[in-house]
């Protein structure tokens, strides 16, 4: 082949190409027109990122071109300073939507995009569906719980979250395009029928939570509840005052695994596992940070591998539950004599550690020492170590809440072999453990301790 006809082949190629690339056409018509600035801009998480703008025409019209390849994803269009839709960009190649000025979401009509008359149907089925809640939900603070009228509203409530779910579900099962299907479905709560309790309720509703939402599409990462689903994921499965702390663990790293079991795309995995360990690498949910270690690749992940995090996990380690705590002398404030914690005379004691200026530790104490008063009969103790140099504030909680505990006081440093030993770095901190010093759970919450003891055979 000559070199002249290679370069003919070339241009010709490079000519075809740019035939045949096909730009997104998007128009709005805006009736009775005021001349405003309209704005072009695209979802990028949570944050919304200009893409284009341009004055309206005397006739109300404007065009945007985006690029063949533009980000699939939700946009918005706003019309002067505040009015505003969304709509989303697909694999389609135009889209058409008309409207009036002074109604710009309320008027709004698709006049070219079969994917966005789906959405938007579904948008405002939801936007219905949602005053209609609150307005129920507004209805029921003046009503007690337990009232008749408060639970015809609650069935309301239910319906109208029921009914809007299976339509949402018709409406993406209508839907050719996966991508759109999935960002319909990801704004909507999986509803369960049936259910023995609020746990399972919510175990069920985790098992459906993805059901129908196309994760192996790259492109579903750029919708902006992509990583509030996630989290929402775990956060539903909390069941606040029915796991100790082990147990909701465990199941958070059981639906993490069900979820990375299904068919994910590397970008969408990869931007779960980093949401993920940006929240967790923080926190004492061990399980979950092992899983993650296991699941992130090569630059993934990057909070892991911080310094003082890896020497923390590593102290943590010595810490979990079937490990034995460290043995001190407790030395109550009220009383004259020491004794070692493996001398207690208790079954089950917990050990917190606690701080007069820690918001959080000041709200669980009150609510610890209830707890004690339910279990102390049964063999159950509380030794509550202060971490304060102020003596003076830490005896005044101590009395005004009425702690009647083993109270002691150990001011923070860094030299202190029992806070090394417990790794104290945040508060409060707390271990459970039986006569032999074995810890048996890792507390967070006083919910997490009533859960823990409620499952000891004394």
């Amino acid at each position: 082949m000559s070199k002249k006809l290679l370069i003919l082949l070339l241009l010709f190629s490079l000519i075809s190409t740019k035939s045949f690339s096909q730009p997104k056409r998007v128009e709005l018509s805006v009736k009775q027109p005021i001349g405003s600035t309209v704005r072009l801009a695209r979802y990028v998480g949570k944050n919304v990122v200009e893409v284009d703008s341009m004055r309206l025409s005397s006739t109300g019209i404007c065009h945007f071109l985006l690029a063949e390849h533009a980000p699939m994803g939700l946009y918005r269009i706003s019309v002067g300073k505040g009015a505003s839709f969304d709509f989303l960009v697909t694999d389609e190649h135009e889209y058409a939507f008309e409207t009036y000025s002074f109604a710009i979401e309320d008027s709004l009509k698709v006049i070219r995009s079969l994917d966005n008359k789906y959405f938007l149907e579904f948008r405002k089925l939801k936007q219905s569906a949602e005053q209609r809640m609150w307005l129920i939900e507004s209805l029921r603070k003046f009503y007690g719980k337990e009232s008749m009228f408060a639970q015809m509203l609650m069935d309301e409530y239910k319906r109208i979250g029921f009914e809007l779910f299976v339509d949402g579900n018709d409406l993406a099962l209508k839907v050719a395009n996966s991508f759109v299907s999935s960002a319909i479905r990801m704004e909507l709560t999986p509803f369960v029928v049936v259910a023995t309790n609020e746990c399972s309720y919510k175990k069920e509703q985790a098992d459906m939570w993805w059901v129908g939402i196309d994760l192996s599409n790259p492109d579903v990462r750029n919708l902006p509840r992509f990583t509030t689903r996630l989290w929402d994921y775990l956060e539903n499965l909390i069941c606040e005052g029915s796991y100790s702390k082990e147990e909701q663990d465990s199941v958070f790293t059981t639906y993490l695994q069900k979820l990375f079991a299904t068919p994910i795309h590397d970008s969408v995995r990869a931007n779960m596992v980093n949401s993920l360990c940006r929240g967790f690498a923080e926190s004492d949910y061990y399980g979950v940070i092992s899983f993650l270690d296991s699941k992130r690749r090569s630059g993934e992940c990057r909070e892991l591998d911080e310094p003082d995090l890896k020497v923390k996990l590593q102290l943590e380690h010595e810490l979990l539950p079937g490990k034995k705590a460290f043995d001190f002398k407790v030395k109550p404030f009220d009383q004259k004599k020491s004794f070692p914690l493996s001398k207690s005379s208790a079954k089950y004691t917990l050990v917190v550690f606690w701080s007069v200026w820690c918001p959080h530790c000041t709200e669980s104490l009150p609510q610890i020492f209830s707890i004690y008063k339910d279990f102390a009969a049964k063999g159950f103790d509380v030794v509550a170590v202060c971490i304060d140099e102020e003596d003076e504030a830490f005896r005044e909680f101590c009395k005004k809440n009425g702690l009647a505990w083993r109270n002691m006081r150990i001011p923070l440093s860094s030299g202190n072999k029992v806070l090394f030993k417990y790794n104290v770095d945040e508060t409060p901190k707390m271990f459970l453990i039986d006569k032999t010093l074995t810890i048996i759970s890792r507390p967070s919450t006083p919910e997490h301790l009533r859960a823990a003891l409620n499952r000891i055979s004394w």
